[in-house]
């Protein structure tokens, strides 16, 4: 099972469990899965909707939810297949009786009109649980949400087939302060989250706590890893730092041992110039160890030795 599908089942379960859940929270939760999987449009002259999922206990949900809010049926006409997943589709369809009605009460319809609303009508969503529920039906008619593997990374993103919906949604969350960002893609416009931090904020907000965890220790275990790779890579490249500055130490007490001012040294700067040359590949603490001085000590004579070398070439 894919973690969106968790996810929605997860959803699906806790409003199933809230048997004393208002009515507006029910509307505002269906007004929002028709607006992320449904397709509104005129049937002579009267406005319709119908309905699209490839979830079936999703379909089942809204199914039981239209009836208790409606007291009327959605008809299941079809199953179509999804070229790009190889699902099946349910299609859902309102009764043509019902639709105005349906679509009114809703928020979908401008007021005093058959015209289609764009954008989410402010008194669906006025309570806190009007608002929520409503995140929660747009997740499930066109969420989804995609752990890391490989290079990718932290994706969650709700479809809406109208930017202005899409841009009340964001503005909604932003009032939980969940940050999402609007990107349009071919005639769908998407809300979409990448941060870590704000998935974890999403899935709090929308009561879903298993996903929630699995989400948390999926991350730990991947900033645990990252940090471990991190550590190694610093720790490799500063391998590659002390190598080669224990060669350029090397070169250059060479090149004084070959001149005559090396005898003219004095004993700390001969003795430490031979133990170099005898341990290459030490790192200064482990001279500073072996010669029993501070590496602060190491350090000066060291530099000593390097600018006197230097002066030779």
């Amino acid at each position: 099972m894919s973690f969106t599908s968790e996810i929605k089942k997860e959803i699906i379960a806790r409003e199933s469990s809230e048997k004393n859940q208002e009515s507006g929270a029910k509307r505002a939760a269906f007004s929002a899965f028709v607006r992320t999987s449904g397709t509104l449009g005129v049937s002579e002259g009267t406005p319709t909707f119908f309905l699209v999922s490839e979830t079936e206990c999703v379909a089942e949900y809204f199914m039981n939810a239209f009836y208790e809010i409606f007291g009327t049926e959605l008809t299941v006409t079809h199953a179509a297949m999804d070229r790009m997943s190889g699902r099946d589709k349910l299609v859902l369809l309102c009764p043509e009786r019902e639709a105005i009605r349906v679509l009114k009460e809703l928020g979908l319809l401008k007021k005093g009109t058959t015209l289609l609303r764009e954008g989410i009508l402010p008194s669906l969503v006025k309570t806190e649980a009007r608002k929520i529920a409503f995140v929660r039906g747009a997740f499930l008619g066109g969420g989804s949400c995609s752990l890391p593997k490989g290079g990718t990374g932290y994706h969650l993103e709700i479809v809406f087939s109208e930017r202005k919906t899409a841009w009340d949604f964001c503005a909604l969350l932003d009032e939980f302060e969940v940050i999402a960002r609007l990107a349009e893609r071919k005639d769908d416009f998407v809300a979409y989250i990448k941060s870590k931090e704000a998935i974890s904020d999403f899935l709090s907000l929308i009561g879903a706590e298993n996903a929630l965890k699995k989400f948390t220790a999926l991350v730990e275990k991947r900033d645990e890893a990252n940090h471990d790779n991190r550590a190694k890579n610093c720790m490799a490249g500063n391998a590659d730092k002390v190598a080669i500055a224990a060669v350029k130490q090397v070169v250059a007490i060479r090149r004084l041992k070959e001149d005559e001012s090396f005898k003219d040294l004095s004993e700390e700067l001969r003795t430490l110039a031979l133990v170099r040359l005898q341990h290459p590949t030490m790192s200064l603490k482990e001279l500073s160890e072996y010669l029993g001085i501070s590496k602060s000590c190491l350090n000066h004579r060291m530099r000593k030795l390097m600018e006197l070398a230097g002066e030779l070439e």
